[in-house]
């Protein structure tokens, strides 16, 4: 299997930078398949390494914001409603259980296509507080993104341990030189946060939607499986009654136990 990886490696240094963005895909689809089967941390390492080589050279083709990438398994791709905007991530576990994040934000702007590369080689569960950038960033894979004026509404999904997963409804702002996550904006309390946070089992299931007739996200309610287990997030999961967060004055605040079968 390392034979097998390090062939692979030796086959992705030859490719050519001047590559299209057709013939990268192929070299990618490569890398994935070699990192999906890589059994060592080093290899994982290398391989990641190539992927963000890959990726690098296909973000600098005029046609990367449209190509599809089909044939490449492992590689999320999301787009904005407005189709301004779109996430390519992935992911990579480690030896030791934790977890590692890449990230890449096409923006499209009046100018060009701004780009921006995000890593995390150790994912953390993100604060309820505070901005986020390309520096500190927690690792995740965004699978949705609402437009919403000179920002963003991105509903992500990580996993940082063996034992949990991770949803979150993020902000990306836009309004600055830079990228940057969090706006305190959410309210499911009494005072605003920058982000709303679920943490639950890692054999459960957790669904958000956006309900855009109502300006609301709709998510299940998550409660542990005994009271005993309060805070342990590890026993949580959906316990079948909603939540939502309605846009009320700029702010999602928070509704619980709602009914989700009148929408009216």
């Amino acid at each position: 299997m390392k034979k097998l990886s390090l062939l692979l490696l030796l086959t992705f240094g030859l490719w050519s930078a001047t590559a299209s963005v057709t013939d990268t895909e192929l070299a990618l689809k490569q890398a994935f398949d070699a990192l999906h089967v890589a059994e060592d941390d080093s290899t994982v390492a290398a391989c990641n390494r190539k992927i963000c080589q890959l990726v690098n050279q296909a973000v600098a083709t005029d046609s990367v914001f449209d190509h599809a990438f089909v044939t490449v398994t492992g590689l999320g791709s999301v787009y904005s409603d407005d189709n301004r905007l779109r996430i390519l991530s992935w992911n990579y576990r480690l030896t030791d259980g934790s977890y590692g994040y890449e990230a890449y934000f096409l923006l499209r702007t009046k100018k060009k296509l701004l780009t921006e590369h995000w890593s995390s080689d150790n994912a953390q569960k993100p604060k309820e507080h505070g901005i986020y950038n390309a520096k500190n960033w927690y690792g995740c894979l965004y699978y949705k993104a609402f437009a919403q004026k000179d920002r963003y509404i991105l509903l992500g999904y990580s996993m940082y341990s063996d034992i949990t997963k991770i949803k979150v409804i993020e902000v990306l702002d836009t309004d600055s030189n830079q990228l940057k996550l969090g706006a305190p904006v959410f309210q499911p309390g009494k005072k605003p946060q920058h982000r709303c946070v679920f943490e639950y089992s890692a054999k459960a299931n957790m669904n958000i939607e956006y309900d855009p007739e109502h300006q609301r996200f709709i998510f299940d309610h998550l409660s542990p499986s005994e009271p005993a287990f309060e805070g342990v997030y590890a026993y949580y999961g959906p316990d079948f009654t909603f939540d939502s967060l309605a846009l009320k004055k700029k702010l999602w605040t928070l509704e619980s136990d709602i009914d989700i079968k009148n929408k009216e």
